[in-house]
């Protein structure tokens, strides 16, 4: 069952919002969706403006959880994605983590080519020793620390402490038309 702006208004606690929109998002973007990088960014055109974002910003939700930004663009290596979610944290009104997110990739762009060809080994230690080698490393690693910083504010929730304050902000932008 769809959401709605109701159940959005009416969800007690930061923690049932955020279940209410994970559960959304699985139902507009299934894992196997997710797995197809084209399929997907199709699918994301048809999207309630939050829920795009939202499922847009998820990984590197999950990049700064696990990783840093420079594993976020060996990991998630699409110009594309980097553009949906770019314009998903400014949509969510994530300014200063949209910031820091295209600083990164400012950085890293110029061996965007060269990226595809180290990340599409299996070998993880060459791509460790050739951000280091090229001083992307070094150079994302301050930018790793701001982002860090500023998600730490939310530790609980990370980037997705902005879904829960669009979604209550936004009601109807998260909700497909007829759902209202």
């Amino acid at each position: 069952m769809a959401l709605t702006v109701a159940q959005i208004q009416s969800a007690k606690s930061d923690d049932e919002l955020l279940d209410l929109l994970m559960a959304e998002l699985n139902l507009l973007f299934p894992k196997e969706l997710r797995r197809d990088q084209i399929v997907f960014l199709s699918k994301l055109q048809a999207a309630p403006p939050g829920m795009r974002a939202m499922a847009t910003t998820f990984n590197l939700d999950v990049s700064m959880s696990l990783d840093d930004l420079a594993w976020h663009f060996v990991n998630h290596h699409d110009l594309d994605l980097y553009g949906e979610t770019l314009h998903g944290l400014r949509e969510l009104g994530a300014t200063e983590a949209a910031e820091i997110f295209a600083e990164a990739y400012s950085i890293i762009e110029p061996f965007w080519n060269q990226l595809e060809e180290v990340a599409s080994g299996n070998n993880f230690e060459n791509v460790h020793g050739w951000l280091d080698e090229n001083g992307i490393q070094k150079r994302i690693d301050p930018l790793n620390q701001r982002m860090w910083d500023l998600l730490n504010q939310w530790r609980d929730h990370g980037i997705m402490h902005f879904w829960i304050d669009y979604a209550r902000k936004h009601p109807p932008q998260c909700v497909s038309s007829g759902t209202e």
